[in-house]
């Protein structure tokens, strides 16, 4: 149930900055693609980030985070989020963090 962002390997969906915060719920993101950090949502110095019952399917980065990049932004929970098949260049197919605030991981 939800919805789903379909990038369809060719862009990401999310791109948040300058303190921007986010709340997402019964999303499924899938292909998303970037030929930097995040395939499917980056946030460099964003606010808090919050998501419930989200999925990332095949996304990818050429170098940092394959589904999520978060670096110099606020807190990070992650609640019933699943990661399949994402992959990076370098670190973290699934998920890079760093230089961020508290994080939470559940279910």
């Amino acid at each position: 149930e939800g919805a789903t962002l379909d990038g369809m390997k060719s862009s990401r969906m999310f791109h948040m900055t300058n303190g921007c915060s986010l709340y997402l719920e019964a999303l499924h993101f899938v292909d998303g693609r970037s030929d930097d950090n995040g395939g499917a949502v980056r946030a460099d110095g964003a606010g808090d980030i919050a998501m419930k019952d989200v999925s990332f399917t095949g996304c990818e980065a050429s170098t940092r985070g394959g589904g999520m990049y978060v670096i110099s932004s606020g807190d990070v929970s992650l609640e019933g989020a699943s990661f399949s098949e994402c992959t990076a260049g370098t670190y973290g197919g699934g998920m890079y963090m760093r230089n961020s605030g508290d994080v939470s991981l559940e279910g």
